[in-house]
């Protein structure tokens, strides 16, 4: 039988989803009229600042594997610096990626839709090899039994669509409701993004068709023709920036009446920073950090940045942590030994030199650490007798009575 490549040629497609139907047919799903999406809601500045702020501060951190256990009632920790998955994690998780690029993508993937996916290629010793992320669009999760799981993801290039098992994919997931799939801050918040999307289409419907004049001319004549011409001419000399601050004559009768900006314009401005104060709730980041100073200092900027690392970074570094541990590493088969991932977070709260230097100081003075491991966090080379730790904290002062030398007999 002869094969009449590509006439039969059947290819399997995915159902579309209700949301990708109303994005088609262009139908909104807010109401405000606009149609909120991932692409959608990205085009707002604020959510754009709000996932990078957030997936590049988790990318930047190094994250360690370590073998933890109990040493005669101390936990003991020790780094596995040559295991396959603190490799993948630091250093080349697939073939065309960084583990920067890594490690952001599945946090933006994440943030916007709520679930992340990478599918585990698991070597012949029993090791992840490496990590290959997918977009949410392009996987289909499906329950297939009682706390059984099958993910069918579809091929960007090729369009060739494959099954894997809960084993062989690496799920992050946000908030969620049923313990599988996370939820959407996106969708979650679908209407305060509509609201943003409507004003920044307001404004741009103003800028294109809206008259935005600085005055007008009255006169209690009839303009016609001639006359019109008249007044358009002279008025085109007094545009344009080389003319700004020039006086205009005005003849004929004429008055000038300046324009100022009336109250629904400032509404409107108010609107849009109100939005900025949503979508900064929405990520549980400080405005600060979606480039909105308006009440910001240096003080409340530190704390801000205290407050970014333990209200909204360590929810999101532990459930990556979490999720990392489960899906790529077996439990220890030794009593009293775990492995723990664990993100490096110590840039976020790296302070200035002379607080830095102060710290170390202390530090060493009381014994805590020794000037080697100072000078290693300073990026510098050890040196000779500097592991020795300060014993002055042992040190005692005693004071002795004098003697006046005088005896009785």
């Amino acid at each position: 039988m002869w094969n009449l490549w590509p006439f039969s040629r059947k290819s399997e497609q995915r159902s579309m989803t209700i949301d990708e139907f109303l994005a088609m047919a262009g139908i909104p799903n807010t109401g405000s009229g606009e149609y909120v999406s991932t692409g959608t809601a990205e085009s707002l500045p604020a959510v754009m600042n709000a996932v990078a702020v957030i997936s590049e501060a988790v990318a930047t951190m190094p994250c360690f594997l370590y073998l933890v256990r109990n040493d005669k009632g101390r936990e003991a920790r020790e780094w596995l610096s040559a295991h396959p998955v603190d490799l993948l994690l630091n250093e080349h998780p697939n073939d065309y990626q960084t583990a920067y690029q890594f490690k952001r993508t599945m946090m933006r993937h994440c943030l916007l839709n709520g679930n992340a996916y990478a599918v585990i290629d698991w070597g012949k010793d029993g090791q992840p090899k490496a990590l290959h992320p997918y977009a949410p669009g392009s996987v289909v999760p499906e329950r297939i039994g009682d706390k059984r799981y099958k993910y069918t993801i579809t091929e960007p290039y090729s369009g060739a669509v494959k099954t894997y098992l809960q084993e062989e994919i690496l799920h992050l997931r946000y908030a969620t409701d049923d313990g599988f799939m996370g939820r959407s801050p996106v969708t979650i918040c679908r209407e305060t993004l509509g609201l943003g999307l409507a004003q920044q289409r307001h404004g741009a419907s103003i800028m294109k068709d809206g008259m935005l004049a600085s005055g007008v001319l009255t006169t209690g004549e009839y303009l016609d023709g001639p006359k019109g011409e008249k007044v358009k001419k002279v008025l085109e000399r007094y545009q344009g920036a080389r003319n700004a601050g020039k006086v205009p004559i005005i003849e004929g009768g004429m008055d000038y009446k300046e324009l100022g900006m009336n109250n629904k314009d400032a509404e409107w401005l108010a609107s849009r920073r109100f939005s900025i104060e949503d979508i900064a709730r929405m990520f549980n980041v400080s405005p600060i950090f979606l480039q909105d100073y308006s009440n910001s200092s240096y003080s409340n900027f530190s704390e801000a940045s205290r407050a970014f690392l333990t209200m909204t970074m360590r929810p999101w570094l532990a459930n990556f942590e979490q999720q990392i541990k489960s899906s790529l590493l077996f439990s220890s088969a030794i009593p009293g030994v775990r492995y723990q991932v664990e993100f490096d977070s110590a840039d976020l709260l790296r302070a200035n030199p002379t607080e830095r230097f102060g710290t170390y100081e202390k530090g060493i003075k009381s014994g805590v650490m020794c000037p080697n491991e100072a000078r290693e966090r300073e990026g510098m080379p050890p040196r000779e007798g500097g592991d020795e730790y300060s014993q002055a904290w042992k040190q005692t002062v005693e004071v002795k009575g004098g003697n006046d030398g005088s005896s009785s007999d």
